[in-house]
């Protein structure tokens, strides 16, 4: 069975440059897709690459969090990826993360979204990549209100292999986060 695991470095949480500096575009760019997702069949390893998976852009109107800036970061645990979701504005071939908990203790819904206590749903959280429209390229950092983020070039790799098992859109395969100090 196919499935992704999310292998997180703790010190991706240190993403100020300037500790002091209020969060923006200019400060929030260290330590920046440190992290690796990591694509598993029954036999092993299929695919590895780096990828942002702290939350940095919260500043603005993404700015949504409750208790810390990163707060629509996924928790550590288990979550699904619903695959080859409806591209939006996005590049490439996105995925939905689902049936999780954000940081904030918020829940993640089969929509990839959160419902406020005043019913609104709020946010979208995704497997995507850093391409820019504006550069024609991947931008220089990954900026995640709470996704996952790769470059343009892994995604396209990560769907090639998914393409390859002939996974449909809308297939759901499960994942794991974990959080580490270590190299791994």
């Amino acid at each position: 069975m196919i499935n992704i695991q999310i292998i997180r470095y703790k010190k991706s949480y240190d993403f100020r440059a300037k500790h002091n500096a209020p969060d923006s575009f200019e400060n929030n760019w260290k330590n920046n897709s440190l992290d690796w997702l990591v694509l598993r069949d029954d036999k092993g390893e299929l695919f590895r690459c780096h990828c942002q998976t702290v939350a940095n852009y919260c500043f603005g109107d993404n700015a949504t969090a409750d208790t810390v800036p990163y707060g629509d970061t996924i928790a550590p645990g288990t979550f699904k990826v619903r695959l080859f979701a409806a591209p939006r504005n996005f590049h490439g071939e996105i995925h939905e993360i689902i049936e999780t908990t954000d940081l904030d203790g918020q829940k993640i819904n089969h929509n990839a979204m959160q419902t406020t206590a005043r019913g609104f749903q709020n946010g979208r959280w995704l497997i995507h990549d850093r391409w820019s429209s504006k550069l024609g390229k991947d931008s220089n950092y990954a900026w995640s209100a709470g996704c996952f983020i790769l470059s343009s070039g892994d995604l396209k790799a990560l769907n090639s292999l998914l393409h390859a098992y002939e996974l449909p859109a809308g297939y759901v395969i499960p994942g794991k986060l974990i959080e580490t100090d270590k190299e791994v």
